[in-house]
């Protein structure tokens, strides 16, 4: 969703560090390195995230010519989730149950027996699954540092931020009222008084209240 199609809705962030040197081989190897890779069926993990292509989710092996678009570097974030459905889980479990008791010629199984067959047929079911694939657009503007990520989730920006940071050693600042005027809008002097700055109520919560009853 978000910077090739969809909707426009994004959070602002901004990255005030200058580019290092040898910036494109750097960051090739260290998107690379941060790419989706595949939840291990075999394995207990039920989410994972990490870069792809902004175009295509199912591309994770990314060149240059994949993210670079003269400014900008463009990627996206893709979430893949493998997770049993709680409600299917149930059905079968019941299904494997029944048929245990049928075969051992029993009216009921112990907790233990039960727990037991839960687990053999969550694994069994999760061999057989997709994960879930969710992607969402970044675009980072390598001349003025500003950064739009297609989400407004806490908890996918808090992602976001952590994993952009491993990715490239640097920080996206959330953008407001004070990143947009250290950006060179106000002078320095006057940056400085918006640290100071309190909040403020321009309305009389009370007055509606009365206003009300």
């Amino acid at each position: 969703m978000g910077a090739f199609e969809g909707g426009l809705t994004y959070r602002r962030y901004q990255v005030r560090e200058p580019l290092p040197e040898g910036w494109r081989d750097l960051f090739q190897a260290r998107i690379q390195l941060h790419t989706l890779k595949p939840i291990p069926v075999e394995s207990e993990e039920e989410r994972a995230i990490g870069w792809c292509s902004p175009k295509f989710a199912l591309d994770t092996e990314l060149f240059p010519e994949h993210y670079l678009y003269n400014d900008y570097l463009c990627l996206g974030l893709r979430i893949d989730t493998l997770k049993v459905p709680g409600p299917l889980l149930k059905l079968f479990t019941q299904n494997e149950s029944r048929r245990v008791m049928l075969e051992q010629k029993r009216e009921s199984l112990s907790r233990y027996e039960q727990a037991e067959i839960k687990e053999m047929v969550r694994k069994n079911l999760r061999k057989q699954l997709l994960p879930a694939i969710k992607t969402v657009d970044v675009v980072w503007n390598l001349q003025t540092g500003v950064v739009r990520f297609w989400s407004t989730s806490e908890k996918l920006n808090l992602e976001f931020t952590e994993l952009f940071e491993q990715t490239f050693e640097v920080l996206p600042i959330p953008d407001g009222a004070y990143t947009i005027a250290a950006s060179g809008l106000v002078a320095d002097d006057e940056v400085e008084k918006l640290l100071d700055v309190e909040p403020a109520i321009f309305c009389d919560p009370d007055g509606f209240a009365r206003e009300a009853n």
